[in-house]
């Protein structure tokens, strides 16, 4: 029996080498392979069992992540009081890698069982079929070598010989053909599931998510940072839907024609200030105080004199900024012409009751006067304020006004704004 498992062995050695040499078989049995030099020892678990120390080698295959495959060779004796058997065996077992059934384990060590059958050869020329299962542990030393720590227990003999039952502890220097960081063995799948679905979990969140508020996700968002409740294209990029490049809630005349040249705060420039913006300035350097037309030019006298409209927001009062350059060139023209008097009067658009909006136009009429006097000393007394309410549209308010923003959404506004106005007509 000892010869046919030296015989075994040498047949083994012989074909793992040749293999190694094939370019098709020779990877197979070696990728995801180790072989190992192993000591340890054998006991019966009965009391007075003498410990046996064993020495060997092994050669393992991992088929898949969770299933292996193990050989090996051992030599040892089991003794005690009334027993002396030193024998040979060849054992093969099936390993299984609980480590890699479970999600989270360290990539330090793995847990496995194992579970197969021994053939012992004894002195005598005895044998026995020996089934054995156990577990044990993996400890990886480096890329290309573990360390192998085990317990097997070997129970009643399938065939053969008889013999007790017996433990075997053993310690095992493994080799892997195969770097850690691409075996099988050492790379959880189910790790990887679990971090691709968190890699899908954190996408998915992305595109939800919504720092700024503005309804366009982060992922697909141009502009994160846009204020709370500002109203943004396709883009995530506040609406800007004159295009003058400066966006609608930063914008005190939203309503610039296309092309016109605008200050920072989107007001059209007005280089002499006279109230009539560049874009249709005919003479755009006309001195402070002299009275103009609607296109600019210089007149003499009063009639046909322009004055630019103040314009609000929807059901306010409050004269904005964007307004005051309008106001200065008003005041200037008043200061330069001491006779003029002003009839100061305020509109309003159709949404409401008539009564109410006769109300808000007077209120419009009283505060642009109100600036006049506190912030360009023009007498109250010049000044007389008028309501006409919503009985004299600029603009017809059943039209709507479309225009496209930079990402080729159109845009529709009323033209309301126009009847929210307080003109101004030289008495």
């Amino acid at each position: 029996m000892n010869k046919i498992i030296k015989l075994f062995l040498a047949t083994c050695l012989i074909t793992l080498n040749s293999y190694s040499q094939d370019t098709g078989l020779g990877k197979f049995f070696l990728k995801d392979a180790s072989v190992g030099l192993n000591s340890g020892a054998f006991m019966f678990i009965s009391d007075g069992s003498d410990i046996g120390v064993s020495a060997g080698f092994n050669y393992s295959k991992q088929l898949t992540s969770v299933i292996g495959l193990q050989l090996g060779y051992v030599s040892s004796t089991l003794s005690n009081e009334t027993v002396d058997l030193p024998f040979d065996a060849l054992y093969i077992r099936g390993l299984l890698n609980l480590s890699n059934l479970t999600i989270g384990n360290s990539d330090k060590s793995k847990i496995y069982a194992g579970f197969g059958t021994s053939l012992m050869t004894f002195d005598d020329d005895g044998s026995a079929v020996i089934p054995n299962f156990g577990a044990g542990v993996k400890l990886a030393v480096s890329e290309k070598i573990d360390l192998d720590i085990s317990s097997m227990l070997g129970t009643t003999p399938l065939s053969g010989d008889d013999l007790a039952s017996h433990l075997n502890f053993g310690i095992s220097l493994n080799y892997r053909f195969t770097k850690k960081e691409s075996s099988v063995e050492w790379n959880n799948p189910l790790d990887a599931l679990s971090n691709d679905l968190a890699s899908v979990k954190t996408k998915i969140e992305g595109l939800s998510a919504d720092t700024d508020g503005d309804g366009v996700s982060d992922s697909f968002d141009a502009d994160n940072n846009t204020p709370k409740g500002v109203v943004v294209d396709g883009k995530g990029v506040a609406l800007d839907v004159d295009m003058d490049g400066v966006a609608d809630f930063q914008d005190d005349d939203p309503f610039t024609p296309r092309g016109v040249q605008v200050d920072a705060n989107g007001r059209e420039l007005d280089s002499d200030k006279d109230g009539v913006p560049n874009s249709v300035d005919i003479e755009p350097n006309t001195p402070s105080g002299v009275t103009v037309n609607f296109q600019g030019k210089e007149i003499r006298g009063a009639k046909g004199a322009f004055m630019p409209a103040i314009y609000f927001d929807f059901n306010s009062t409050k004269v904005s900024y964007a307004n005051y350059e309008r106001l200065a060139a008003v005041a200037a023209l008043l200061q330069a012409n001491l006779n003029y008097k002003l009839k100061v009067i305020g509109y309003a658009d159709s949404v409401g009751n008539n009564s109410n909006n006769m109300k808000v136009a007077m209120n419009r009429a009283n505060a642009v006067i109100e600036i006049l006097n506190t912030v360009f000393n023009i007498d109250k007394s010049r000044l007389t304020p008028e309501s006409k309410g919503e009985e004299s549209p600029l603009a017809n308010e059943s039209v709507k006004m479309t225009q496209k923003s930079s990402d080729g959404q159109v845009i529709s506004n009323s033209l309301n704004r126009m009847n929210r106005r307080v003109e101004f007509v030289i008495q």
